[in-house]
């Protein structure tokens, strides 16, 4: 009996030991933590300043080709050949389309018989006025029945002027059966089929010229005054990030918009390597001459959250966090419209481990 009471006596003591000893290590993490938790986060400020932002005014415009030329058939005609397709370089004079000869070919033939018809016509007429003329001399037939007999001679003259001019649009008709390109550039838009019958004036197709495209864009009257001839313009397309092309002001149009009350201006760009494609979007930066002072941090300071701008700054050994609105890119800096001061320091890394409060171990101070 005494034996199983000394026993119990041992487990308890083991039991409360352990207790003890678990207690004792879970204080002691605590306070770890904590020292932990208290460390200082190491982190390198930026102070802010006043920086110059020159004024630009950024404008979203269309590419044209420098001429566009509308390709079309001057005569109705059944298309035989399609020598072309979109996107092809042709140069001038290059035929793009051939026509089938054989109507045209037949047509020259009829008007060479309304030809022979109509001199016949006018030989006739002209022996019956010489044997009219003889008639009434002799007093055989009236004056009117000789100026009848001119007249005759007369419209026979013209039906022959006329036949001949049908010939003349005939043969040229003929000798038009193709179609060819008035300047040197790149073919687009086809809208024709081998065996089509096409129509005087329908386009066919259109060649643009595109070492040299205008970017056209639409510019407020409070901003025309920016736009002027000659005036550097950045342009810049999706299809290239980070390639900028250098244009100039080459076209306004002196008038605005009947509805958008907006000018028309162009933008000439060289384009030897035909980058620029006609209906591609482009943004254009035009500077208007003036700068203006703002403040800026440095872009990579800039904490995202729930589509809001915020910036840590370092408040007292504390990091602060701060609401800020934010304004243009100004190189790797970025411009605050609101929420900040000059001369803050801001925080510029470790902001994925930084909390509002913690407390900071910085390093720089450095300006913008």
């Amino acid at each position: 009996m005494l034996k199983t009471k000394n026993i119990r006596t041992l487990m308890i003591v083991l039991i409360l030991l352990i207790i003890g000893s678990i207690t004792a290590w879970r204080i002691y993490n605590s306070q770890q933590t904590a020292v932990i938790a208290e460390q200082p986060l190491a982190v390198t400020t930026a102070v802010t300043r006043l920086v110059n932002k020159p004024q630009v005014l950024s404008l979203t415009g269309t590419v044209e080709g420098l001429t566009s030329v509308l390709i079309s058939s001057r005569f109705q005609g059944k298309v035989e050949q399609i020598l072309v397709e979109d996107g092809q370089a042709v140069q001038i004079g290059a035929t793009l389309i051939t026509l089938d000869p054989l109507e045209l070919n037949n047509a020259v033939r009829i008007a060479e018989n309304n030809v022979r018809h109509t001199e016949a016509n006018l030989h006739t007429a002209q022996m019956d006025y010489q044997r009219y003329q003889t008639l009434y001399s002799q007093n055989a037939i009236t004056k009117q029945q000789l100026e009848s007999t001119e007249a005759r001679l007369i419209t026979s003259r013209t039906e022959v002027d006329n036949a001949y001019a049908n010939l003349n649009s005939a043969q040229k008709q003929a000798k038009d059966t193709l179609i060819t390109t008035p300047v040197t550039g790149v073919i687009a838009n086809k809208a024709v089929t081998v065996g089509q019958v096409v129509s005087p004036g329908n386009t066919l197709l259109t060649v643009e010229q595109l070492d040299q495209v205008y970017v056209v864009v639409h510019i407020e009257q409070k901003d025309i005054a920016a736009a002027q001839l000659g005036r550097d313009v950045a342009i810049t397309v999706d299809a290239y990030p980070g390639e900028i092309f250098r244009g100039t002001i080459a076209v306004i149009n002196p008038a605005a918009g009947n509805e958008s009350r907006m000018f028309r201006v162009k933008v000439k760009i060289n384009n030897p390597d035909q980058l620029l494609k006609p209906g591609m979007f482009a943004q254009t930066t035009l500077s208007t001459g003036d700068v203006k002072t703002v403040l800026a941090v440095p872009h990579k300071a800039i904490v995202k959250h729930k589509g809001l701008n915020y910036v840590y700054i370092d408040d007292n050994k504390k990091a602060k966090k701060i609401l800020v609105e934010t304004g243009e890119l100004l190189g790797d800096s970025i411009e605050i419209t609101a929420g900040l001061q000059e001369n803050t320091p801001i925080i510029i890394d470790n902001l994925d481990k930084i909390k509002d409060g913690d407390a900071l171990l910085t390093e720089g101070g450095n300006t913008l």
